[in-house]
């Protein structure tokens, strides 16, 4: 964008220089008197236009730059929330397992059934992110030409889905731990998952959103 104020800038004063050598040497015919206010007057009227242009110029160079610095800062701020959002959904999920686990620790037999569901959730969380990952990352162009990536958006729903069965199952047991303050903790953890699971849900449907043209092709072959 700079380069193309800067090219058309150029070009008008050039122009404006050309006019007034015109005008000078048109004026070279009539009276030295005449000749000599008119130049000067033309001389001026030159000079007054070529600050106003070089002035325009400026502010729109400026103008211009501020326009690539808002954008530069509004597209680091999206690539930061992007970074940011999955790692700490991550975190939290990885935290939530390690509870679980505690409390598997602490209670014997129905400790197992924990453990399993716990390091399946830790498993299926990583795949569920790097799958919204991909997703996400597809460029606007093949989204427009082929649509979203509907394999990972299918397998990103089966595993929420194993998700969903297994928190009911984490629900269940909940109800089976004889001591409250253990039934409170689970339960904790539980929210944790079921938030992680409806953010990456949320944010799989809005990936679909918008035309494609040949979307609902690859949608149908995905199936």
């Amino acid at each position: 964008m700079k380069n193309k104020i800067l090219i058309a800038g150029i070009l008008t004063i050039a122009f404006v220089f050309a006019i007034n050598n015109y005008a000078v040497g048109q004026n070279n015919n009539a009276g030295n008197d005449y000749q000599v206010q008119q130049q000067a007057q033309t001389a001026n009227q030159g000079e007054d236009f070529q600050i106003q242009l070089q002035q325009q110029l400026q502010q729109q160079l400026q103008n211009a730059t501020e326009e690539e610095v808002q954008a530069q800062n509004q597209n680091q701020i999206q690539n930061q929330e992007m970074f940011q959002i999955p790692e700490q959904r991550r975190s939290q999920v990885s935290n939530a397992v390690q509870e679980m686990l505690q409390v598997a620790e602490r209670n014997d037999g129905i400790g197992q059934q924990v453990r399993v569901i716990a390091q399946a959730q830790n498993q299926n969380q990583e795949k569920l992110e790097n799958s919204l990952q991909k997703v996400q990352n597809r460029s606007g162009f093949a989204k427009f030409l082929i649509g979203v990536d509907y394999n990972e958006i299918n397998n990103a729903k089966k595993i929420l889905e194993q998700n969903r069965q297994q928190v009911q199952q984490l629900n269940e047991i909940k109800n089976q731990l004889i001591n409250q303050s253990e039934q409170q903790n689970l339960a904790q953890q539980v929210q944790i998952l079921e938030q992680a699971n409806l953010e990456i849900e949320n944010s799989l449907n809005v990936s679909q959103d918008g035309f494609s043209l040949l979307g609902w092709i690859f949608k149908l072959m995905a199936k």
